[in-house]
């Protein structure tokens, strides 16, 4: 039996890529929230510190969820691999960035 070559399409690596940045930068602001849950009730002496830390954090976990589905959409959409990467990449980063202010904001105006 003899094999032929497979053709692998660049745009679908890339597409492929993107999930899975997406979804690695899904599981860690999930973790980072599960890590909140943990250290929030440590906090208690400090007055409304763990409900903003929970909070926030929850806030980081829906941003970040929200901005990795619009770069699965983007990656989906676009024709081309630079496309794809600067797209679906560029929403990541983006997600993350915008999470991480308005986490920081958050724990911030309380503590």
């Amino acid at each position: 039996m003899d094999e032929q070559p497979r053709e692998v399409s660049r745009v679908g690596t890339a597409r492929a890529l993107v999930s899975l940045a997406a979804v690695l930068a899904v599981g860690g602001s999930v973790l980072l929230c599960v890590a909140a849950l943990l250290v929030g009730p440590a906090l208690a002496e400090r007055p409304g510190l763990p409900g903003a830390l929970i909070g926030a954090s929850a806030v980081f976990v829906g941003v970040v969820l929200v901005f990795a589905a619009a770069a699965g959409v983007v990656a989906a959409r676009a024709r081309s691999v630079r496309r794809v990467v600067l797209g679906g990449c560029g929403a990541l980063l983006a997600g993350i960035v915008i999470g991480l202010a308005a986490l920081l904001l958050l724990i911030s105006r309380i503590a």
